[in-house]
């Protein structure tokens, strides 16, 4: 799986959602914003880093 950092269009609240597919390939996303209280779109500013630390 992939983990993709995404933001809010709304609130402007990042988080991470981590799915089985390309996110890059659709538009906007609508999910459901805690802070918002409801679907808000969601732009996709890219995937989170793979470098594990020790």
């Amino acid at each position: 799986m992939t983990k993709w950092i995404i933001k809010c269009e709304v609130c402007g609240v990042t988080r991470i959602l981590d799915v089985g597919f390309n996110l890059f390939e659709f538009e906007k996303l609508y999910l459901y914003c805690r802070q918002c209280g409801e679907n808000t779109p969601h732009k996709v500013l890219g995937v989170e880093d793979k470098t594990e630390r020790v």
